[in-house]
């Protein structure tokens, strides 16, 4: 029923305009008569003339609708979608853009995707279906696109699409006369998004002003359309430009400047029209006639009127149907032309019953596609289920093929891992006879040269402690008796030449025996520099590739000048440590560091080897004869280290008198 309905008003309206275009050239010369006498009242207005832009087949579109032809399904045909529907917006054709957004949507829904993925293609679709509704008039389920178009931006955070949509039901709820809530919905989301995304940001500026102006708050509507019109002219989009242009003329009728806005709503459209804005033209002529129409210029208004309902017949848009139906029929009653009124107001219900099948298709075509997509989803699920079928199948025939060459593999496998097995152990048992070889050479080896460190070690040391004892006893026991003597004679009240003369003896076998004693410590601590003998021995011990050893003496020449027995000591220390360090650290490097500071010197031995816990190390010879040896000197030792960390030896030794000649 509806559909013989909408077909009978479509005959309707077809032949409507054909008789119309007959009748024209008559009411155009009564027009141009009376366009005249308008143009004697008022002072040069432009010439505007009513004319029917019928549509005519785009040949620049051909090569998209042979690219969609062969597209394939997805997102190479989802980009065709995106060109002819901006095509289609621009040239007012409201069907073609709800036809193209049909499609998006029904071919989104059945894409084989992840919801995830898909969400922004379906922000986008759902944002022509909503551009395509409001064209056609369709107000409330332009909002229902917009909501279903913000959850899926907001569901992937989606800046354009939340600001597009969110513009858009501005306008459509300033459509509703909600103007309020359009206010500050464009507020909110400029303040958001405005500069991120400037290219919208003139639209919604261009939606305050239409607001503000529904208000009638004039300036505040005249403010806004300037800056939208500064933003379009920046970004040089020209149908944004001729559109806000548009609605400041219309502020221009608002203040009776009736000429202007004539002059403007002609120049407007007329530029509209030569660049194919088409909504921007059709509305440019239908406000030129409504306003001839407030003028009382009913004949004039009457021909724009009647081109403005052929234009938007020939593209299907409703909205213009209605809008200039609506003042025709207003015109035909002011001239008490009652018949062509009441013709007026037939087709302004057969628009408004078109308007709202429409509204109904949209509904049916929704829960086609919604059903569309439940099929989809189900023959997916079957063919998944067939696809696990035949899996099935073939596992089961791979399992016998399986069968039979496992069978065949159980008895070649074993012969072949047995014959390997004695082939590997022949060759591990051939190669471990070699590493044990290898081994216990290099044991042998270590074990010598362990040897022969040992005994040099122990026959230095104990020469080095021989030496020590006897010019300890030296210079302890026979100095301190002699240091005796020569006090009690030196209390002698009577001194005699003989007295002297022992004295002087005395003074002189002191001085031998301390000589001596000097003498009986090794020679290298008193013939070189202290800090060069250490430099020497670190670069022994780098020169063997094991260990590399840095040694930092700091001040140099004020080191030189320690005493023998506290350079022999240090040196001992070191020994001792680099001896540990050798055998037990596994260090690659190790930094030594000896400064003299003040009245005490301090000894830093650093290395980087595995380390070890210090409160569970029981402590070696080698550590105990570092303790002695820095007890003797009133020193201090602490030790630092953990596992897998290195160890740091920090040695301090206070030391009062330095020089060479005092002990």
């Amino acid at each position: 029923m509806t559909t013989t309905k909408s077909t009978y008003h479509l005959q309707q309206h077809i032949k409507f305009k054909h008789i119309l275009v007959f009748l024209l050239i008559g009411v155009f010369q009564f027009a141009n008569a009376q366009e005249a006498d308008s143009i004697k009242k008022e002072e040069d207005p432009s010439f505007f003339s009513f004319s029917w832009s019928k549509i005519q087949k785009d040949k620049t579109l051909q090569p998209l609708y042979d690219a969609l032809k062969d597209a394939d399904f997805g997102a190479q045909r989802f980009s065709i979608f995106d060109q002819l529907i901006d095509h289609h917006a621009k040239k007012a054709n409201t069907d073609s853009v709800l036809h193209y957004g049909n499609l998006y949507v029904q071919e989104l829904g059945n894409w084989d995707k992840p919801e995830k993925e898909k969400k922004y293609l379906f922000a986008k679709a759902y944002y022509f279906m909503s551009l395509g509704s409001s064209l056609n008039g369709l107000v409330d389920k332009s909002i229902e696109w917009n909501i279903k178009g913000l959850q899926e931006a907001e569901a992937i955070n989606d800046s354009e699409y939340m600001y597009l949509h969110k513009v858009s039901l501005a306008k459509n709820y300033i459509a509703q006369n909600s103007i309020d809530k359009a206010i500050n919905l464009l507020k909110e989301s400029i303040s958001i998004y405005g500069k991120q995304q400037p290219t919208i940001t003139y639209r919604a500026l261009l939606q305050l002003g239409n607001a503000y102006s529904q208000k009638k708050e004039y300036d505040i509507a005249k403010n806004y359309y300037n800056s939208s019109l500064e933003l379009a002219k920046q970004f040089k989009d020209l149908e944004a430009e001729l559109e806000i242009k548009l609605h400041n003329a219309k502020l221009l009728e608002v203040n009776k400047e009736y000429n202007k806005a004539i002059q403007m709503y002609a120049q407007i459209s007329n530029q509209a029209k030569a660049k194919n804005f088409n909504a921007i033209y059709y509305e440019g002529a239908l406000l030129v006639a409504k306003l001839y129409y407030k003028l009382e210029e009913y004949n004039i208004a009457n021909v724009g009127l009647t081109m403005a309902y052929i234009n938007a017949v020939d593209h299907e848009n409703l909205q213009f149907q209605r809008e200039s139906l609506i003042i025709q029929a207003r015109s035909f009653y002011k001239q008490e032309d009652y018949k062509n009124a009441y013709a007026t107001m037939t087709q302004l219900f057969g628009v408004l019953n078109e308007i709202k099948d429409k509204q109904q298709r949209e509904i049916i075509k929704e829960l086609e596609i919604q059903y569309e997509t439940i099929k989809k989803e189900q023959a997916i699920s079957d063919l998944k289920e067939d696809q696990i079928k035949q899996q099935a199948e073939l596992d089961r025939q791979k399992t016998i093929k399986a069968a039979f060459l496992i069978g065949f593999l159980v008895i070649l496998i074993p012969v072949i891992a047995l014959l390997y097995t004695y082939y590997q152990k022949m060759q591990a048992q051939s190669e471990l006879a070699k590493k044990n070889e290898e081994i216990n050479s290099q044991k042998v080896a270590a074990l010598k040269q362990e040897q022969e460190l040992k005994l040099i070690k122990a026959a230095i040391e104990g020469q080095d402690e021989e030496r020590k004892r006897i010019a300890q006893e030296l210079h302890d026991s026979i100095g301190g008796n002699l240091a005796g003597i020569k006090l009690q004679l030196a209390s002698v009240k009577e001194k005699t030449q003989t007295l002297n003369t022992i004295s002087g003896q005395l003074d002189e076998t002191y001085q031998l025996v301390r000589d001596i004693s000097h003498t009986l410590i090794p020679k290298k601590f008193r013939q070189d520099d202290f800090t060069q003998l250490i430099k020497e021995y670190t670069k022994s011990i780098t020169s063997t590739g094991k260990l590399n050893v840095e040694f930092h003496p700091h001040p140099e020449d004020k080191i030189n000048t320690l005493n023998e027995i506290v350079k022999m000591e240090l040196f001992k220390i070191i020994q001792e440590l680099m001896t540990n360090t050798l055998k037990h650290a596994k260090a690659s490097t190790t930094d030594i560091h000896l400064n003299y500071f003040e009245d005490s010197i301090t000894l830093l031995f650093e290395d980087n080897g595995k380390g070890f816990d210090t409160s569970k190390n029981r402590e070696g010879i080698g550590f105990k004869n570092i303790k002695s040896r820095i007890e003797k000197l009133n020193g201090t030792l602490h030790v630092d280290s953990a596992i897998n960390r290195g160890t740091v030896v920090s040695i301090e030794i206070p030391i009062k008198n330095t020089t060479n000649d005092n002990i």
